[in-house]
């Protein structure tokens, strides 16, 4: 009988134990993803999401001389832009724009812009259009 006991005990204790460490991986990922916390926006979030369960190496807020690309996929040089219609629509914001998408492609960068309303709408699209560039 106290053989039953010990058996089904230490089972039970190692059922604890793996469950436990499934769940301190999982949280674990979260938090040492650190490009994934420098995400600045929701639709940067979830484009980075998606690229990343696509399997893209990806970058966010990587530095280029006096700019920021949002995320960047190193691997193949693309800087991928997300608009969000609250900072890309005055005349000022769409001069940056357009400065900031020359000084990334005389560095070698290829750029692509994508609306809010695009990423929240249209997801797959954006990916396949990511994808045609590689």
């Amino acid at each position: 009988m106290v053989d039953y006991i010990v058996f089904f005990g230490l089972i039970s204790v190692g059922l604890v134990f793996y469950i436990l460490a499934l769940k301190l991986e999982k949280d674990y990922s979260v938090i040492c993803d650190l490009d994934r916390q420098k995400c600045e926006s929701p639709i940067e979030l979830r484009l980075y999401d998606a690229l990343s369960l696509n399997g893209y190496y990806v970058k966010s807020q990587v530095p280029c001389g006096k700019y920021r690309i949002d995320l960047a996929l190193p691997t193949y040089k693309i800087a991928i832009e997300c608009d969000g219609k609250a900072y890309h629509s005055t005349p000022e914001q769409k001069a940056h724009d357009r400065r900031k998408n020359a000084y990334l492609r005389k560095n070698g960068w290829k750029v692509m812009r994508f609306s809010g309303r695009m990423i929240h709408r249209d997801l797959a699209k954006v990916l396949e259009k990511i994808k045609s560039e590689i």
